[in-house]
């Protein structure tokens, strides 16, 4: 499947790796429709990129079933006679808000509250526009002779590989476990589910993170959004990825990391 001439919805898509989603698919002739809770920053990138090129419908809970539904509904309107390819699932969060707290001696295990927070966003909140997004591909007339109606590809988390995080890690090991099965059931229709686990990337989500993140083994640093974008590419240009999770990570292991600090 291409990029040029087709429509994809990327989620988070007004910061991180997934506005540089935005631009490279932009910058390979497609289209592209942004959900994002931050109104000013997608609103940025719009204008950035043009809005006949990256529209932004307004700002978008990934959580809320009924404005998934209306962005959705808004941004295919817009976008008349562009068929919509896919989705690109790269919203998600590493820290819970400080009105979420922990519990034991320090207030640093994760509480109940904390692991709701991660759950809905990182994995209903993915699942959520991934099967809103497929209930429009399974309609499509197919792409190419592989009979191909789209492709839904998600982001989890070396954290998830790793068996770190209770709360981020065991939501993000969610998204990779609905991959496989998403991929089958999907499969009859045409539709291709690949999911991406990133170690650590140049983007904001890990400024909180105490001490900053050490580089991957080689390359000797963190992820660039850019590369994370380039596979997404490469991914949607090549029919037999489907059903997989594909690591980024520079060998990085966050095992290692734990035992050295």
């Amino acid at each position: 499947m291409k990029i040029e001439g087709n429509l994809f919805v990327v989620t988070g898509g007004a910061g991180g790796i997934g506005k540089e989603v935005v631009r490279t698919i932009v910058a390979q002739k497609g289209h592209a429709v942004i959900f994002d809770l931050n109104a000013a920053f997608g609103k940025t990138v719009s204008e950035e990129l043009g809005e006949k090129n990256a529209f932004f419908p307004g700002s978008v809970d990934c959580t809320d079933e009924a404005q998934v539904e209306n962005a959705l509904e808004v941004s295919l309107k817009y976008f008349e006679g562009v068929p919509l390819a896919g989705t690109i699932v790269c919203h998600g969060v590493l820290f819970p808000p400080p009105s979420l707290t922990g519990y034991g001696p320090t207030g640093m295990l994760t509480g109940y509250k904390q692991f709701e927070f991660y759950v809905k966003v990182n994995l209903l909140g993915c699942y959520l526009v991934a099967q809103k997004v497929a209930e429009k591909l399974i309609k499509n007339d197919p792409f190419n002779e592989d009979n191909e109606r789209g492709i839904i590809i998600t982001t989890t988390s070396i954290s998830a590989l790793d068996g770190t995080m209770v709360g981020y890690g065991t939501a993000k090991s969610g998204v990779a476990g609905l991959t496989l099965p998403l991929a089958k059931e999907l499969a009859p229709h045409g539709i291709r589910v690949m999911s991406i686990a990133p170690g650590p990337f140049d983007t904001p989500i890990l400024d909180p993170f105490p001490g900053g993140s050490p580089p991957c083994p080689f390359p000797k640093r963190i992820g660039k959004p850019h590369e994370f974008a380039d596979l997404c590419v490469s991914i949607i240009n090549n029919a037999m990825l489907n059903g997989s999770v594909i690591r980024l990570d520079g060998a990085f292991r966050f095992n290692d990391y734990v035992d050295n600090n």
